[in-house]
């Protein structure tokens, strides 16, 4: 499917609540606006090795324009999927004679294990999958921009723009909410999430980090936080967004049901699928194990125990790939290559923060 030059901005409405501060970033709009997707203009990937730039403003804006564009052009299939997917479900849910039932019972299965790129639950499932990925990296990204920022300034801090903070802020309330309130959804995951997103376009939107005071600005000084209260408010929104993976649990039917069709997983060897879930599997139990061995020593710092907590993010996030329903050999080659960023090696952490973007399609 060919991507097109985007004309809509971003939605500013969240639950029809007061929580909006304004656009989740000045130049997100700005970019959308003006994006062409790679597939027409034949650019270069910002991402490849020969065009990464050692200017963190640049990097800033290239991490983000593509966190944008992917998110955006994820939300479009999605609200399509959706309906799709809705419109199967009430179709199946209707009144009709028993022979009905049986022709399209019979339909259905035929259409879907002659082409299984055909379910629409699949691809939904796909653009969910595809935006925590996303997110996930963004979020990331931000973290450890500030950090290197904050090093840089350790004679002075100059502290943190309170509406960059304050956006950061919305980011994990909405997040926590969501979390509450999906228990009392119908629908598996997917599903809840794509309807709540079109109602709350900033449910999983990242804020990117912009230091203002390095800006031309029109108005007055803003008013400013410090860093330590900055990256306290980063770390409680990495918890929450950690907290939204766990709650992404399957279900004893979902778990049967996965048994059941594990000859249907896309173009991928089951095989290779089988071998990277216990080489994630082994690596969570490393990096548990570390946590632990930190506690009883009494040896985990603040840094070290959020170092810890984003490679668990790291590898819970490969997790639900795996779990993907419909995964192709680049997504798999991604997953590889995302724990190859996490090492434990003599009770050691060694993780590489670096973007990698997850190929969504």
């Amino acid at each position: 499917m060919s991507k097109k030059l985007i004309q809509e901005k971003e939605e500013e409405e969240i639950f029809g609540d007061t929580l909006t501060t304004g656009s989740t970033s000045k130049d997100s709009s700005e970019r959308r606006s003006s994006i062409n997707y790679r597939d027409q203009s034949g650019t270069e990937d910002p991402f490849s090795s020969s065009s990464r730039r050692s200017c963190p403003k640049w990097e800033s804006y290239t991490v983000f324009q593509k966190y944008d564009e992917e998110m955006f052009f994820l939300d479009r299939i999605s609200a399509q999927k959706l309906q799709e997917t809705e419109s199967i479900r009430s179709i199946q849910a209707c009144p009709r004679s028993m022979s009905d039932r049986i022709v399209h019972r019979l339909s259905t299965k035929n259409e879907w294990s002659s082409d299984f790129h055909h379910n629409p639950y699949h691809e939904l499932e796909a653009a969910y999958v595809a935006q925590i990925c996303l997110t996930w990296e963004a979020l990331n990204w931000n973290y450890k921009y500030f950090q290197r920022l904050r090093a840089s300034r350790r004679d002075l801090d100059p502290g943190c723009p309170a509406l960059t903070a304050q956006q950061f802020q919305q980011f994990q309330v909405l997040v926590q909410r969501y979390i509450e309130n999906e228990p009392y959804e119908n629908g598996r995951r997917p599903e809840i999430y794509a309807r709540v997103r079109r109602l709350a376009p900033k449910l999983l939107q990242v804020p990117e980090y912009r230091d203002y005071l390095e800006e031309k600005r029109e108005e007055g000084v803003s008013s400013r936080i410090s860093s330590n209260s900055f990256l306290e408010v980063m770390e409680e929104a990495i918890r929450t967004f950690m907290n939204f993976l766990k709650a992404d649990r399957e279900n004893h039917c979902q778990i049967f049901a996965a048994l059941l069709r594990r000859n249907l997983r896309g173009s991928v060897d089951a095989t290779l699928v089988l071998l990277q879930k216990k080489v994630n599997k082994k690596k969570k139990a490393k990096l548990n194990e570390l946590r632990r061995s930190c506690l009883r020593k009494r040896i985990l710092g603040a840094d070290e125990e959020m170092e810890i907590l984003m490679a668990l993010i790291d590898v819970k996030v490969v997790s639900r790939v795996l779990r993907m329903k419909d995964l192709n050999d680049e997504q798999l080659h991604w997953c590889e290559n995302k724990m190859s960023k996490v090492k434990v090696s003599d009770g050691k952490l060694q993780r590489d923060s670096s973007p990698l973007f997850f190929p969504a399609h």
